[in-house]
């Protein structure tokens, strides 16, 4: 009988196995698969690595609004805030200007006595300038007789012509002379006047210096006065804010006490109607198995065997009165 041939593809080819169309076609699609997965790869990376963090970019925006809404509503933070920003300001300002008032006292005695010395150096200069004028005076005049001495001999001697120019100069130096006098008195006035004031004014430093030394002690101690009184109150009335947290605390541990006692005394009442119960049967086989023992010590075996069901009601009721006396108690 012929048959056919059978042709399977399991057998050899002849060619080598990277030769093969099937091979050459799976390496293809792999490798075009693989390609397809980079790109893609390469279009979601930006994608996820954008959104991660534009969600964390949310979470920062979200929690500064959440900030904001506090700071807009809470009533301590913003008291908080105005304290802060007060205190900051009031450093701040005080770097450039003393904010202490015995301070400022003292800046505004330093101050006065920087324009005592100022005015004692004027003065020093008025009268080195009326010295001056003095001086000047002074020289005028014997300049002036020496003219007039010179234009007397050239008067005997004949000469008119240098003796009026020797006496025209001593009337120069007269006149030069009677200008400079009234300068030199008001000079001399002004700088009595000016030591008059000086004096005055360095009185009144040291009145002030004394003062303020004074008031400076006395601020002392009535500051440490103060701040131990301060302490003696917070004592007595307690610090608002510590003791509003007081409050606070002791209402909560309170009604903490008052939830675990109810709880307490749920599972109390729970647990009496089992416990009576038990009371009752433990009761009532105590007072049958002493009626068994009872009849046992007489002989009476049989009796063992007979069905006794007769309660022993008077034992099974002294438990359960006794048992709700202890309940009771524990609740109340």
């Amino acid at each position: 009988m012929n048959t056919l041939p059978v042709f399977s593809s399991s057998e050899p080819t002849g060619l080598p196995k990277w030769q093969q169309p099937e091979k050459v076609a799976g390496w293809v699609v792999l490798a075009g698969l693989g390609a397809a997965g980079a790109y893609g790869w390469g279009h979601i990376v930006p994608f996820l690595v954008a959104m991660v963090f534009d969600t964390v970019r949310l979470g920062i925006g979200l929690g500064a609004l959440f900030v904001l809404f506090l700071l807009g509503t809470n009533k301590r933070i913003q008291a908080g805030f105005w304290y802060a920003g007060q205190r900051i300001l009031r450093t701040a300002a005080g770097i450039f200007v003393n904010t202490d008032p015995i301070g400022i006292m003292e800046d505004y005695i330093r101050t006065t006595e920087q324009e005592a010395r100022k005015m004692d150096a004027e003065v020093g200069h008025i009268e080195g300038a009326r010295e001056l004028v003095q001086r000047k005076l002074a020289a005028n005049a014997a300049q002036t007789r020496e003219y007039l001495a010179l234009a007397d001999a050239a008067t005997r001697q004949g000469e008119k012509d240098a003796a009026d120019s020797y006496a025209s100069r001593a009337a120069q130096l007269q006149e030069y002379s009677q200008r400079l006098q009234p300068m030199a008195t008001t000079t001399a006035n002004v700088s009595v006047v000016m030591r008059q004031i000086l004096k005055a004014a360095l009185r009144q430093i040291d009145a002030s210096k004394f003062k303020v030394n004074l008031l400076k002690d006395e601020y002392e101690l009535v500051k440490r006065t103060s701040s131990g009184m301060r302490a003696a109150m917070n004592i007595l009335r307690g610090d608002p804010d510590k003791k509003y947290f007081f409050d606070l605390a002791t209402d909560r541990v309170a009604q903490d006490m008052a939830q675990q006692l109810g709880q307490i005394k749920q599972a109390m009442r729970y647990s009496q109607e089992f416990v009576k119960e038990m009371d009752i049967q433990n009761g009532v086989m105590s007072a049958q198995g002493q009626r068994l023992l009872e009849k046992y010590q007489k002989g009476d075996f049989n009796a063992l065997m007979t069905n006794d069901k007769t309660p022993a009601q008077p034992a099974a009721a002294t438990l359960k009165k006794a048992s709700d006396d202890a309940y009771s108690s524990l609740l109340d």
